[in-house]
């Protein structure tokens, strides 16, 4: 089955940061563990890619990968025309959103997120909270190869 030049695929709920692996002694062994959290929502990711995509094979490189992260706005522009015109400018760390989407594409969406020659991120508000995920192979990636 070969893929179409673009994928596209959205990523329903607020979007969520990877977090750093946490680290435990326990009766003298150091464990290193991903925060319940960041598994949930690499999960997530999955699911969402896997519903649109069903029977999808990895790609390989190379890749471009354009995420757009939408969050739920503060009080004060929760009633303002235009809303998803005015960037999130607060945590999480935009390459924090996108690492997560990253490391849960391994071996689902891409054969590793080593491939993906070019990453962009965006983040806006949103009264619908979701991320946004289009891919692009090959020559359409802008990426010579």
């Amino acid at each position: 089955m070969t893929a179409p030049a673009v994928l596209r695929f959205t990523i329903p709920g607020p979007p969520v940061g990877k977090a750093r692996a946490r680290t435990i002694v326990n009766r003298g062994r150091v464990h290193s563990y991903t925060p319940n959290k960041t598994t949930a929502y690499e999960s997530t990711v999955r699911l969402a890619f896997t519903a649109a995509y069903p029977g999808h094979v990895p790609l390989d490189g190379p890749l471009a990968v354009s995420v757009r992260a939408f969050f739920w706005p503060p009080d004060r522009y929760r009633h303002q025309t235009g809303i998803e015109s005015i960037p999130h400018t607060t945590r999480p760390d935009g390459d924090n959103v996108l690492k997560a989407v990253a490391d849960a594409g391994n071996g689902v969406i891409w054969r590793d997120d080593s491939i993906v020659a070019r990453w962009t991120i965006e983040k806006w508000y949103s009264l619908t909270p979701r991320v946004e995920v289009e891919i692009h192979h090959h020559e359409q990636a802008g990426v010579p190869g």
